[in-house]
C-alpha cells in the first residue's frame, strides 16, 4: 500500500523538523503538526497544521485522511497517551512512534516509563504501528553549551559514563525510510550510534570541533540531581538519570546496526555531531565571550584566554613605551610585549572585578600582585582595561593604568 500523506508531530523539534524535510524532499506530502502553524522552524513546502497533543480533538482533525502518522511524546508523563493515540488511530492506518532504548518486551509497561505505557496505548488502538527505540540523542549535549560558552568547562556527574548517542539525522533517516514503507509494520527497532563514548570524551570531542580550549569537571551526582529536579520539576526523573548515569560507568549502553541495516547507511559518530553544531558551542555574544575570557583568566589559564582574540586584535596602551599612542596590533606582538613588561618581575597573585558589560564592550579591573626579583620589593600594579567584541572575539584592548607600568 502506497503512503500517500503523512502527518509528522513534532515537526518543528530536532529530529520532527529533519523528518519532515526529507519527506518533503521525497515528494511526500506532509502535514506539520505544530501549536504555532506560524513557526519558522517549519520547513518550506509543507503544511501546516495547528494542532497540540494534549488536545485529541485538533489531532483527529490534522490526521484526517492522512495515512501514516509519526509520533513524538514530549512529555515526562504518559498521562492523556490513551486519548491523543485514539484520536490518531481513528485517522491512520499506522503509527510510527519514537520510543526509548530503555523499554524492554519482558517488562511490564509501568516498568518502562512514559514510552512503555505510549506504546501499550499504541499496541491496543488498533491501528498498525511501528516503534523506533532510541538510544542517548545526541543533541541532548546542547544542555551544556551556556557551560562550555561561557566557561570553557562543563560541570557535570559521571565523566566515566559510556554512551552509544545518535544523530538526530540519523533517527530522522529511520523514520523516513519505515514511515514511507508498510513492510516495516510490527517492528520494534532499536537506533544507537555506531560507538559508545564516555561524557567526557563527549566534552572533548566538542573542544576538537571548536578549536576552543574545554574540559570535564567532575561534579558530585547529589549537586546535579539538584539541578535537573529543579530545571524539570519531578526528583523522580532526576534520580532515574543519575543512577542511570552510574550504570554506565561499568556497563556502558549496547551498540546496534540498526541505523546502517535500515538505510544502507553507517550512523554518524559523536564527532560528526559535534562537528555539525559547533557553531552552538563556540561563544557567538560579547556576553558569551566576555564571561568566558573573564573565567579563563581567573584560572589562570592565559593560552585559552588568548584563544579568543582576534588574530589582528589592536592593544592601545598610552602608558607603555611599546605600541605608543598607535598600540600594538596582533596576538604575537602583545604576547612579546607582555613578556618584556613582566621581566624582572614575578606575579604572586591576580586580582580581578568584573566583567562590566556594555553592548559590545566591557571592562575589566585587574590588580597584581608582584615582587621585583632583583630587589625583593614588592609592588601593586592596577589597571583597567576595557575590550571591544567584533564577531565572537576580541578585536581591541584600551588599557588605563592606575599605577605606573613597568617600562623595561
Amino acid at each position: 500500500m502506497g503512503t500517500e500523506t503523512i502527518l509528522v508531530t513534532g515537526a518543528t523539534g530536532n529530529v520532527g523538523h529533519h523528518i519532515a524535510t526529507r519527506l518533503r524532499d521525497e515528494g511526500v506530502s506532509v502535514r506539520a503538526l505544530s501549536r504555532d502553524p506560524s513557526s519558522k522552524r517549519l520547513p518550506a513546502g509543507v503544511t501546516a497544521v495547528a494542532g497540540d497533543l494534549s488536545r485529541p480533538d485538533s489531532l483527529r482533525d490534522a490526521a484526517a485522511d492522512a495515512d501514516v502518522a509519526f509520533l513524538l511524546w514530549p512529555f515526562l508523563s504518559a498521562e492523556g497517551a490513551n486519548m491523543a493515540v485514539a484520536a490518531l488511530a481513528g485517522q491512520v492506518r499506522r503509527i510510527v512512534y519514537l520510543s526509548a532504548i530503555s523499554v524492554h518486551d519482558s517488562a511490564p509497561p509501568e516498568e518502562n516509563g512514559v514510552w512503555g505505557r505510549v506504546e501499550r496505548a499504541i499496541e491496543e488502538s488498533g491501528a498498525q504501528w511501528t516503534f523506533l527505540r532510541a538510544g542517548g540523542f545526541a543533541t541532548n549535549a546542547l544542555a551544556w553549551a551556556d557551560q562550555i560558552r561561557s566557561q570553557g568547562v562543563v560541570r557535570w556527574a559521571y565523566g566515566a559514563a559510556a554512551r552509544s548517542l545518535i544523530h538526530e539525522r540519523d533517527i530522522a533517516d529511520v523514520a523516513v525510510a519505515v514511515l514511507t514503507d508498510d513492510r516495516h509494520a510490527g517492528k520494534k527497532y532499536v537506533l544507537t550510534g555506531p560507538e559508545t563514548i564516555t561524557q567526557a570524551d563527549q566534552v572533548a570531542a566538542v573542544g576538537e570541533v571548536t578549536g576552543l580550549p574545554v574540559r570535564w569537571e567532575e561534579a558530585p551526582a547529589d549537586d546535579i540531581r539538584e539541578q535537573l529536579a529543579a530545571v524539570t520539576g519531578d526528583r523522580a526523573f532526576a534520580d532515574h538519570a543519575l543512577d542511570y548515569w552510574a550504570s554506565l560507568v561499568a556497563e556502558p549502553e549496547p551498540v546496534t546496526r540498526t541505523v546502517e541495516e535500515i538505510t544502507g547507511r553507517r550512523a554518524r559518530s559523536f564527532l560528526e555531531w559535534a562537528s555539525d553544531h559547533a557553531g552552538e558551542f563556540r561563544p557567538h555574544t560579547p556576553r558569551d565571550v566576555v564571561s568566558r575570557y573573564v573565567s579563563l583568566l581567573r584560572r589562570g589559564d592565559i593560552d585559552a584566554a588568548v584563544s579568543l582574540l582576534s588574530g589582528d586584535v589592536l592593544r592601545v596602551a598610552p602608558l607603555e613605551k611599546a605600541g605608543g599612542p598607535a598600540g600594538l596590533r596582533g596576538v604575537e606582538a602583545i604576547m612579546a610585549n607582555a613578556q618584556r613588561q613582566n621581566a624582572g618581575y614575578r606575579i604572586r597573585g591576580v586580582d580581578i572585578d568584573g566583567p562590566f558589560p556594555h553592548r559590545d564592550r566591557f571592562a575589566v579591573r585587574f590588580c597584581f600582585d608582584e615582587v621585583n626579583l632583583e630587589t625583593g620589593q614588592p609592588s601593586v600594579t592596577e589597571k583597567m582595561s576595557v575590550y571591544a567584541v567584533r564577531d565572537g572575539a576580541i578585536n581591541r584592548e584600551d588599557v588605563y593604568y592606575h599605577t605606573p607600568p613597568h617600562t623595561p
